[in-house]
């Protein structure tokens, strides 16, 4: 089940983006598989079931993500980074891999795309993120509602 963001929710999107746009700059600007054409953008997050929820866009990689809350059905305490974790989701079972981004703490990330070569610009990204986002959360064979705007979106942390 989805529920609305709070600003406290929204803050720690913020917090996200720029974390990655730090990562990017600092680190990946510089690798074969960083796309300058990309931009780092959270599509589509949402509360679902305790967890804050949604799609991560950078220039390396579109990943869905969920972050855990203060909800202890969320808690990743003594989950080790790199481990795998199955969630039940709407969609069906997810496989996630456990990371710790830095400031963040840990998280549950599923690759859509990596590396990002294919997009020739962000607003070919982000269409492609807001397309993936919605099916995580529709039951199989679920159709979406043609007025559901599938949640919240910041772009590039600003």
């Amino acid at each position: 089940m989805t529920s609305p963001l709070s600003a406290a929710d929204e803050a720690r999107i913020h917090h996200l983006v720029a974390v990655f746009r730090s990562i990017g700059e600092e680190r990946m600007k510089d690798l074969g598989l960083y796309n300058p054409d990309l931009q780092v953008e959270a599509v589509g997050f949402r509360r679902w079931e305790g967890w804050l929820a949604g799609v991560l866009v950078t220039p390396w990689f579109m990943n869905f993500l969920l972050l855990p809350s203060d909800d202890p059905a969320t808690s990743l305490d003594g989950v080790a980074v790199g481990s795998r974790r199955r969630i039940a989701m709407p969609k069906g079972e997810v496989i996630f891999l456990v990371g710790d981004g830095e400031e963040l703490g840990l998280y549950l990330s599923n690759s859509i795309i990596s590396p990002m070569g294919q997009f020739a610009d962000h607003p070919s990204a982000s269409t492609a993120a807001w397309a993936a986002v919605g099916p995580y959360f529709l039951e199989p064979g679920q159709q979406p509602d043609s007025e559901c705007g599938f949640g919240w979106g910041v772009n590039k942390g600003a």
